[in-house]
C-alpha cells in the first residue's frame, strides 16, 4: 500500500494528542474548568477511535483513504488554530465572539444546529452549491469539534469553551447515532464509492485491493471483515430497481445494459470475491464459518430478488429458501421467520406468484417451532399460518391460530431484535414504520379472506399496483405517472402510460411485473372501458402462459392455476355482458371456458400449453393419459 499505510499508523495517535493538550492546558493553570478541558478531550479521542473501528468494513486501500481524510482535517484544524495563536489572532476570535452576546446566549442552540445540519433537507443542495467552500466549513467549524476545543483550550476563554464543549457533546451523539441507530450501515457513502471503486476498476486494481484484502481482513481473522460483498450485493439491488443514483455516485457509475445485467455484474463480482474468501479459508473455524455463510445468504438473497424479478419463480423460491436454512444455521431466526412472512404476504397480495397453500403451512409451523421469536414474528406466522389454513380447507385449525396469535404484545423492542439481526446478516436494517406497515397490510389481508371488508367500488378503484416493486428507470417513471394520472381522473391517459409501462418491463425481461401491471390495470378498466380492459387482460392472459411454461413444478403450476381461471372467466364475462360478440364468438367463449374448467386437469395430467385448448384436443388427452 506504500504511503496509504501512513494514516493507518498515525490516525490512533491523534486521540493521545487531545488528551495530552487538554492535561497540558490543566497543569498550566487554564481559567478553563477542569471538566470543560478533560471531558470533551476524551469525548474526541473516543470519536476516533469510533473512526478506526467503523473503518473496518473497508477494504484496507478505501480504509486509508477514509483515515486519510479525517487525518487532514485535524491537522488542518491544528494548524489552523496554531498559526492563529503564534500570529496573535486568537484575542480577536474571542473578542468576536463575546461582541456578539447572542452566539454565547444561544451556544446550545447553535452547536445543535451545527452538529445536526447534516440532517436538514437543504443541506444536500447547499452542498452541491458551496461546493469545496462547505468542505472547509465542515472541516474547520464543525468536524468533532476538534477546532472549536483547540480554540478553548489555546485561547483560555471559558465562554469558547463551554460553546466547544457542546459541540464535543452533540457531534459524539451524532456520530453514535449513525453507527448504531441509523437505518444506513455505518460509512455508508464511503462503502458505495468504495464497490464503485472496484466494479469500474481495471483487472489489474481489482486484483491489488483484492489481494490486501484478503491478507489483511480475512486470512488469519477471527471474524472475517467481508464487507466488501455484503456492498457489492447492496449495490445490485441498486442496479436491478434502476434507481437514480446518488450524485456521489454518478461520477463512478459506467454505461450499463438494462437493470437485471447491471445487476448480475455487481453480484459476479460479490461472487468471486467470496470465493477468493473461502479459498483462503479452506478450514474455516466456527465464527469465520458464520461470517462466510451470512455473506453467501446476502449473495444469493438479492440474486433470488433478480430471479423473480425475470420471472425465473422456482430458482428464486429454492435460493430464498436455501437463505433462510443459512440464517437458521447461525440462530438468526427472526429475520428468517420474517423473511418467510414478507414473501408470502406479496404471494397472497398479488395472487400471481407460485406458492403451494401445503408447502407455505408446512414452513410456517417449521419457524414457529424455532426459538427466541420475538412477538411481532410470533404474531406475523401465526396470521399467516390461519391464511394459508383457511386455503387448504382447515378452518378450525385456522380459528385457532387467529385466536393464538392475540396473546403476543408487539412492542419496539421487536423491531430493534429484528434491526440487530439485520445488522449481523450484513442487511440494511428498517424503521420500526415499515414493520408495522407489513404487519398492517398481514391484517387486512386476513380481514379479505375471511370477508370482513367491504368491497370497493368498481368503477373508481384504482389499479392496485405496489410501485416499490418495480424496477426503476424509465418502466418505473410510466407507471407512477400513468397511477398519478389515474388518480386525478385521467384514466385513459393514464392506462397509456401503465400499457407502456408493462411494455417498457417486458422488454427489459421483467415479465412477472409486466403481467401485475397489466392484470391489475385490465381490472380497474373492466367499468370505465370494457373494450379496453378485454384487450388489456387478453394480453396479460397470454403472458401469464408463457410464465407458467417455464415452471416445471407440477405444484407450482397448480399454484398459479387460479390467476389463469380467474383472468379467463374475466375475459368470458367482459363477453357476455359488456362486448359485442368477436369473430367467431363461438369458438373463443369456448376457449376461454375451457381454459378456466381444464386448468388444474391439464397441470396435474403434465402438460403446459401455452394457448387455450379446444375439447377434442382435451377429450384426445384424457383418453391418452388413461
Amino acid at each position: 500500500m506504500g504511503l496509504l499505510r501512513l494514516p493507518l499508523v498515525l490516525y490512533p495517535w491523534f486521540a493521545w494528542l487531545v488528551v495530552l493538550l487538554a492535561f497540558r492546558a490543566v497543569d498550566g493553570g487554564s481559567p478553563v474548568p477542569t471538566v470543560l478541558l478533560i471531558g470533551p478531550a476524551l469525548l474526541i479521542g473516543l470519536m476516533i477511535r469510533l473512526d478506526i473501528w467503523s473503518a473496518r468494513v473497508l477494504s484496507p486501500r478505501e480504509r486509508a483513504r477514509k483515515l486519510l481524510s479525517d487525518g487532514t482535517g485535524i491537522v488542518y484544524g491544528l494548524v489552523f488554530v496554531g498559526y492563529a495563536y503564534a500570529a496573535g489572532l486568537l484575542p480577536f476570535i474571542v473578542d468576536f465572539w463575546h461582541r456578539h452576546s447572542m452566539l454565547g446566549r444561544y451556544e446550545i442552540v447553535l452547536a445543535l444546529f451545527l452538529s445536526g445540519h447534516g440532517y436538514l433537507p437543504a443541506v444536500a443542495a447547499v452542498t452541491r452549491i458551496l461546493g469545496p467552500i462547505y468542505v472547509v466549513f465542515e472541516w474547520f467549524v464543525v468536524r468533532k469539534g476538534w477546532t472549536a476545543f483547540l480554540v478553548g483550550v489555546f485561547s483560555g476563554d471559558r465562554g469558547i469553551a463551554e460553546f466547544a464543549a457542546w459541540l464535543v457533546l452533540f457531534e459524539s451523539l451524532a456520530q453514535l447515532h449513525h453507527l448504531f441507530l441509523s437505518k444506513h450501515q455505518p460509512l455508508w457513502r464511503y462503502r458505495r464509492i468504495e464497490a464503485h471503486h472496484y466494479l469500474g476498476g481495471t483487472p489489474a486494481y481489482r486484483r491489488k485491493v483484492a489481494e490486501l484484502w484478503i491478507e489483511q481482513d480475512v486470512r488469519g481473522q477471527t471474524y472475517p471483515s467481508l464487507g466488501l460483498v455484503h456492498t457489492l450485493c447492496d449495490e445490485a439491488m441498486v442496479a436491478a430497481q434502476d434507481r437514480d443514483p446518488h450524485p456521489e455516485m454518478a461520477r463512478f457509475l459506467r454505461a450499463e445494459k438494462r437493470p437485471g445485467q447491471a445487476a448480475n455484474a455487481w453480484l459476479t463480482a460479490a461472487s468471486e470475491l467470496l470465493a477468493q474468501a473461502r479459498r483462503a479459508l479452506p478450514a474455516p473455524e466456527p465464527t469465520q464459518r458464520r461470517e462466510l455463510d451470512l455473506a453467501e445468504a446476502h449473495l444469493i438473497r438479492y440474486r433470488a430478488h433478480l430471479e423473480a424479478s425475470l420471472g425465473k419463480r422456482e430458482r428464486a423460491l429454492a435460493s430464498q429458501r436455501k437463505v433462510r436454512e443459512l440464517w437458521t444455521k447461525h440462530e438468526l431466526h427472526n429475520i428468517s421467520a420474517n423473511n418467510l412472512c414478507v414473501e408470502l404476504i406479496g404471494a397472497r397480495a398479488e395472487e400471481t406468484q407460485p406458492v403451494v397453500p401445503e408447502h407455505a403451512l408446512a414452513e410456517l409451523h417449521r419457524h414457529l417451532d424455532q426459538p427466541g421469536l420475538v412477538p411481532y414474528v410470533r404474531f406475523s406466522l401465526l396470521l399467516l399460518a390461519a391464511e394459508y389454513a383457511t386455503l387448504t380447507g382447515d378452518l378450525e385449525g385456522a380459528a385457532s391460530m387467529r385466536t393464538r396469535r392475540h396473546q403476543y404484545v408487539i412492542g419496539r423492542t421487536d423491531f430493534r431484535v429484528l434491526n440487530r439481526e439485520q445488522r449481523a446478516a450484513g442487511m440494511p436494517t428498517f424503521p420500526a414504520r415499515q414493520y408495522r406497515l407489513t404487519l398492517a397490510g398481514l391484517e387486512a389481508l386476513d380481514a379479505r379472506t375471511r370477508g370482513h371488508i367491504l368491497s370497493v367500488d368498481e368503477s373508481t378503484r384504482p389499479p392496485r399496483i405496489i410501485l416499490a416493486n418495480l424496477p426503476g428507470g424509465r418502466a418505473g417513471t410510466q407507471a407512477e405517472a400513468g397511477m398519478r394520472l389515474w388518480l386525478l381522473g385521467r384514466t385513459a391517459e393514464g392506462a397509456a402510460m401503465l400499457s407502456e409501462a408493462a411494455d417498457l418491463l417486458e422488454r427489459g425481461g421483467f415479465k412477472a411485473q409486466a403481467f401485475t401491471v397489466l392484470f391489475e390495470l385490465g381490472t380497474a378498466q373492466r367499468v370505465t372501458d370494457p373494450a379496453a380492459a378485454y384487450a388489456t387482460l387478453t394480453r396479460a392472459l397470454h403472458l401469464q402462459q408463457r410464465l407458467r411454461a417455464g415452471l416445471a413444478d407440477a405444484d407450482l403450476r397448480l399454484a398459479t392455476g387460479r390467476a389463469a381461471e380467474h383472468l379467463a372467466r374475466t375475459l368470458a364475462d367482459l363477453l357476455l355482458r359488456t362486448l359485442p360478440a368477436p369473430a367467431p364468438p363461438a369458438l373463443t367463449m369456448f376457449d376461454l371456458a375451457e381454459l378456466s374448467r381444464s386448468r388444474v386437469l391439464l397441470d396435474q395430467l403434465g402438460t403446459r400449453p401455452t394457448r387455450p385448448i379446444t375439447y377434442p384436443a382435451l377429450r384426445a388427452l384424457l383418453a391418452e393419459s388413461g
